[in-house]
């Protein structure tokens, strides 16, 4: 029941506690006051010295896309639709698996970007690309971002920022032209079984 997506019948938290399968094995908290408390954190916020800030420590890995994130991107339960095969599907978004590591993946759409050229930037596992010709619309603007799906598997979502949607498509298809290498096909499980 607590999975129940309906509110008014999904259990609530004073029907958990009183659960018998809940108080199986329950011991109530215990909670010992302390006298000595540490106020450094408190301070910190109050205190404009550098020896009291938390430092926030950089991404190094692509963001964790799990199950429910990578189903609510596809419409229904078919996962079939999530990543585009055919290029005349493309719209204002597409993806695509791989199974290279993280960083080659950046390098890669990055070394395919820049001779059609569109100006670079890049930040951890995210992307943007502007074109250098004024188009329909203005200049063309792509943004890209890798998601770790599972271990070793990624997916790559390129979508439109600004500029016209059939800009878009035929860049999409000089893109991926040049990631042939990185793309993961549904023919390639055939050929890894073998």
């Amino acid at each position: 029941r607590i999975l129940d997506p309906n509110p008014k019948t999904r259990i609530t938290i004073p029907e958990i506690l009183d659960n018998e399968w809940f108080k199986k094995g329950y011991k109530p908290p215990k909670f010992n006051e302390e006298e000595d408390v540490n106020l450094d954190d408190i301070d910190a916020v109050f205190n404009d010295s550098e020896e009291h800030l938390v430092t926030e420590k950089k991404e190094t890995k692509p963001e964790l896309m799990n199950a429910f994130e990578l189903i609510s991107m596809s419409q229904g339960l078919n996962l079939g639709n999530l990543f585009e095969m055919d290029m005349g599907m493309v719209k204002r978004e597409t993806r695509f698996a791989s199974k290279r590591p993280a960083n080659e993946i950046v390098s890669k759409i990055e070394e395919a970007a820049k001779p059609l050229g569109f100006n670079v930037q890049k930040r951890n596992y995210k992307m943007k690309m502007q074109g250098s010709k004024t188009g329909r619309k203005g200049h063309l603007n792509v943004a890209t971002e890798v998601f770790e799906v599972a271990p070793s598997l990624y997916m790559v979502e390129v979508r439109k920022a600004g500029g016209d949607t059939l800009e878009f498509h035929k860049f999409y298809k000089n893109l991926s032209a040049g990631l042939k290498d990185v793309v993961w096909k549904a023919e390639d499980i055939g050929e890894e079984k073998n």
